[in-house]
């Protein structure tokens, strides 16, 4: 046991303080968190006195005592009792912009719009929707002013799963697609280094001598632990950088102010991770067992690698139809079930015994995968340069 973890920390170290890895850890997070600290950066930038908008009202309807222009932020607005003194206005820049409104309006809701060479902003058209909004609406009483003023919020509720889906909500759907690309980045970049790692050392010959001290058991779980280790300080370190990212940019950007870490989908994908992880290593293992060099079983495992990133070619018919039959079954199948239940998260409920059906079939899977991976790795450690038939991989599959 004491070898088995002394190889764990071995590999640990071998991959966490490489160039590269390091390199990918922080580039990644830190470009991210970056790209969203230049968006509140230049949102902030952005903020000035806004120009005002000015109106000429035909209609007898429109008061301007009725918009609180003492708000901070708020567009100014400017009455103007005809078109030529409106038009003198723009002229000077004293407004951006002015609108019209006809007699026959609201009746026939078009008015005209005035500008020099930019139109207002959406700022500046949502200040004047709700200035026109609040002298229409009145004549009605206050709290159905305000109910018309608020607009609709249309929330979804799933009573089975709990979870609410709302329109104000959209950056948590986002969260399960930016979730499922580190995840996927993290496991891929995982199967290539276990598959270097095991090409590389039968190469070198160093195999035969560390067999000497361990088991062929050890020798795989132990560089598969000292891996997965470093597959979880990366994703740590994606994630906390990130989260530093979002804090800082959350004030300056309101969408992400709605968003709620949800909890159910991290535990959910935290149960998934681990089996998905291992069944990637184990594939990775058996190929550089069986392949006698690096190049060869890089290109097998990039066939392989197919397997495990199918739902991503499959996001349009999960995005329409998330409980169609070829969703379910990608939901079910060991190497997509953690990527298509991840996405599928995003757009809608999975039902609690597709969850449990599928985790029961990976776990499964893995271990037997694990097993397979062990018996072929010790049937071709020591065929240097040579690789092994499939009649030479199920003799070493059945024998004890």
């Amino acid at each position: 046991m004491n070898n088995f973890w002394l190889i764990a920390k071995h590999e640990y170290k071998r991959i966490v303080f490489r160039h590269a890895f390091l390199l990918i850890t922080l580039a990644v997070p830190i470009g991210f968190a970056l790209l969203i600290g230049l968006i509140a950066f230049i949102k902030e930038s952005e903020k000035s006195d806004p120009q005002p908008i000015g109106y000429v009202d035909h209609t007898g309807l429109i008061e301007l005592s009725r918009y609180p222009a003492s708000d901070e932020g708020m567009t100014p607005i400017i009455e103007f009792t005809d078109e030529t003194a409106a038009l003198d206005a723009l002229h000077r820049e004293e407004i951006g912009a002015f609108f019209i409104l006809p007699d026959t309006y609201p009746t026939a809701p078009q008015t005209e719009l005035y500008y020099l060479e930019n139109p207002p902003d959406g700022a500046a058209w949502r200040d004047f929707n709700f200035f026109i909004s609040l002298n229409l609406l009145a004549p009605y009483p206050e709290e159905v002013r305000h109910r018309l003023i608020a607009g609709g919020n249309i929330t979804v509720y799933d009573i089975v799963s709990g979870r609410e889906f709302s329109e104000n909500g959209t950056i948590n759907v986002i969260f399960p697609f930016i979730a499922t690309i580190i995840f996927f980045t993290s496991t891929m970049m995982a199967s290539g280094y276990m598959l270097e790692i095991v090409a590389d050392e039968k190469e070198n010959r160093m195999l035969e001598m560390m067999l000497t001290a361990v088991s062929p058991g050890q020798l795989i779980g132990g560089k598969a632990i000292g891996l997965l280790a470093a597959t979880i300080t990366q994703l740590a370190a994606h994630i906390l950088i990130l989260a530093a990212g979002l804090l800082i940019a959350t004030p300056y950007i309101p969408t992400l102010q709605q968003l709620i870490i949800p909890w159910d989908y991290v535990g959910v994908m935290a149960l998934f991770f681990f089996p998905a992880y291992a069944l990637i290593a184990a594939i990775m293992i058996a190929v550089g067992g069986i392949i006698p060099n690096l190049e060869q079983s890089q290109q097998i495992a990039g066939i392989l690698n197919l397997l495990f990133i199918l739902p991503l070619f499959s996001v349009v018919l999960i995005f329409e139809n998330s409980g169609s039959p070829l969703v379910v079954f990608l939901s079910l199948f060991p190497t997509t079930a953690f990527l298509t239940i991840s996405l599928r998260w995003g757009v809608g409920t999975v039902p609690l015994w597709q969850i449990t059906t599928s985790w029961l079939i990976l776990v499964t899977t893995t271990g037997v995968m694990l097993w397979t991976a062990v018996k072929l790795f010790r049937a071709g450690m020591l065929r240097y340069g040579q690789k092994l038939s499939l009649k030479e991989m199920r003799r070493s599959i059945l024998q004890n």
